[in-house]
């Protein structure tokens, strides 16, 4: 493990290998067939939607993904500064953590391969020279050291400026286990496929590391993603249609979000979340 530069403050792994075009969905070893038993389902229940439904459209939301990991002893600042960004209604922000640095002293209880897999994958995608820790990719788009809070708050400014092709998507609780999803019909079909992503997430958690680079540091990480799995393919056509989150694996986590991503793991189009501890309505 070395660091890049003094000038840069982040780090970067030696001789780690993190395989790309794999699955980014899975928890287990059983996942990548649980998570395509799962999208067939959602396609099926995606053909009874009505296409001419309006759905209500939430106001712009800003995607910001956090690569982080708690081994990493540049990651606290990145992750102070997520939560900063986590209280913003304009901002979806989740943090991500990469099982790469398990390796050096301390395991880090979130981490998962399908997040260094996601990683890898906008890697590839944006030509990245290396993956690193923290990193911060706003819509999917724009990418930013987590540790430059300049840098992050120029790509998020330019990401919300960028409203071309941005769609209207809303997710509502209907109850513990179920919920609403509703794509607006976009005024120029959208070309090509998108990806209905839906993410379960922590508010908070904290932890005391007592091993690796942050030995003796306690550790406060916000927005905790703990399941990221794909639910439907999307071409631009309106949608409306009910989820049963019991058919996830996983944890029961706060909050639930989606969002809709360019193929490819390109540029995400719009987001929605929603507190899954309130009251259930009624009716």
């Amino acid at each position: 493990m070395s660091r890049v530069s003094p000038s840069v403050d982040w780090f970067v792994t030696s001789g780690t290998l993190i395989l790309s075009g794999m699955p980014f969905v899975t928890n287990n070893h059983r996942a990548h067939s649980h998570a395509l038993r799962c999208l067939a389902g959602a396609l099926a229940l995606f053909a009874v939607l009505s296409a001419g439904t309006p759905a209500l459209s939430d106001e712009k939301i800003t995607v910001v993904e956090l690569f982080t990991s708690q081994g990493c002893p540049a990651c606290p600042r990145a992750d102070k500064l997520l939560g900063e960004l986590a209280v913003r209604d304009d901002i979806l922000a989740l943090s991500l953590h990469v099982d790469y640095w398990d390796y050096y002293g301390w395991v880090d209880p979130f981490a998962s391969d399908v997040f260094s897999h996601r990683q890898q994958r906008y890697l590839d995608k944006r030509g990245l020279p290396y993956v690193y820790t923290p990193q911060i990719v706003v819509d999917g788009k724009r990418h930013a050291s987590g540790n430059k809070p300049h840098e992050v708050m120029s790509s998020i400014e330019s990401a919300q400026q960028d409203v071309q092709g941005r769609v209207g998507l809303h997710l509502k609780r209907l109850s513990d286990t179920q919920v609403r999803i509703q794509i607006s019909d976009v005024d120029a079909r959208y070309r090509g496929e998108a990806g209905i992503i839906i993410v379960r997430y922590d508010d908070r958690h904290v932890t005391e590391v007592t091993r690796g680079e942050n030995r003796g540091k306690t550790i406060t990480n916000h927005h905790v993603v703990r399941l990221m799995r794909p639910v439907a393919l999307w071409n631009g056509e309106a949608v409306d249609v009910v989820i049963a989150l019991q058919e996830l694996e996983g944890a029961n986590p706060a909050y639930c979000a989606i969002f809709v991503q360019e193929r490819g793991q390109g540029r995400i189009l719009g987001a929605s979340s929603v507190d899954m501890r309130t009251v259930a309505p009624r009716g």
